[in-house]
């Protein structure tokens, strides 16, 4: 069972979706989630994956409704928006409102990361996470829950200019593939290996209309105030390590980047790393070594020309790195990892 939490905000939607016109009579029909339920009438709340999970297993038993998580795109409902929404919404461009959602994503769910990338042809990517186990039916229903909500925001923001290209996903064809394809109004490709929102690049920039910069910033102040809660709550430590993997956070930045980046002080950021027994040095150091064992065995490149793409000053460094946590050399790691190879083919 995965650990972790989902908003309220990607919730919501499942059970409006499902034809359950209020929280009292969801509640009414089953007893033991009723302290979920009361939860998720507040708008910004989170719950935990497995009561997130449990839910959706019991929407979609007593709906009939395999697809519930594919919602069809729906008009902006006040009741059920969320600080975030309401931010990317209000946004002059979808470049900007993207921006929005790669930042504070966590804000929906711990296990969501957001990357938008370019492809070579101008294709933009919204990436989405892929679970080591997204055939199976709880991370599938997660996936769709996600993407839908993603796909609704971006509808409501643009209308008629989004210009969507497709949807990467990286499980194999349901059997609610055309309702699927109908409800998403655009092609699927199946087996991907990924998840993500093809886009055409030229929309980007377009501009939507003309948001009042005061209120812009109302909202963003808000939404910055609730990722701040949310980073002082959560482990602050897997946070600053999920933002250097992704490289949103420079591997050489000090403790007043990183700490700017969170939205919080130095002291704040020392402090609550110090709670979970450990320091930004330390988290920097244990990135590297990951990124270092990745190279190792994915590539051909020189171990100092390693050393250097992961910001250290040379192959040395490294060795002394690789050696106190690993008691061997990279050198070493990278034959281990071949004789292993070999001995499996």
């Amino acid at each position: 069972m995965d650990k972790g939490y989902v908003s309220a905000a990607l919730i919501r939607p499942v059970i409006e979706n499902s034809g359950i016109r209020s929280f009292d009579q969801l509640s009414e029909q089953d007893a033991d989630i009723q302290r979920v339920v009361k939860q998720l009438k507040d708008n910004d709340c989170r719950i935990s994956i497995e009561e997130a999970d449990a839910l959706i297993s019991k929407l979609i038993r007593q709906s009939g409704n395999e697809a519930l998580c594919v919602h069809p795109p729906h008009k902006f409902n006040t009741q059920s928006s969320c600080q975030l929404q309401n931010l990317f919404l209000c946004s002059n461009t979808l470049r900007e409102a993207l921006y929005y959602m790669e930042k504070f994503a966590p804000l929906l769910s711990d296990l969501l990361e957001v990357n938008v990338t370019r492809t070579r042809e101008g294709t933009i990517k919204v990436k989405l996470p892929v679970g080591d186990s997204s055939y199976m039916s709880d991370q599938r229903h997660r996936s769709e829950l996600m993407l839908s909500v993603l796909l609704n925001w971006m509808r409501q923001l643009c209308g008629n200019r989004l210009n969507l290209l497709g949807i990467n996903l990286p499980f194999p064809a349901t059997q609610y593939q055309q309702t699927q394809s109908q409800l998403w109004n655009t092609k699927l490709n199946y087996n991907s290996g990924e998840c993500a929102i093809l886009l055409n690049g030229n929309a980007l920039d377009e501009g939507l209309h003309h948001t009042n910069p005061h209120i812009l910033n109302m909202m963003k102040r808000e939404v910055e105030e609730q990722y701040r809660k949310l980073a002082r709550s959560g482990s602050l430590a897997d946070r600053i390590r999920k933002a250097l993997l992704q490289e949103k956070v420079r591997l050489n930045a000090n403790q007043q980047e990183v700490a700017a980046y969170f939205h919080i002080s130095a002291r704040t950021l020392n402090r609550h790393l110090h709670r979970e027994d450990t320091s930004l040095k330390q988290i920097v150091t244990q990135v590297r070594l990951e990124m270092a064992k990745k190279m190792l065995t994915d590539s051909e490149d020189p171990i100092e020309q390693i050393a250097l793409n992961i910001g250290l000053s040379g192959r040395r460094t490294l060795d002394r790195i690789f050696i106190k946590e690993m008691n061997m050399s990279p050198a070493q790691y990278r034959q281990r990892y071949r004789q292993k190879l070999a001995m499996i083919h």
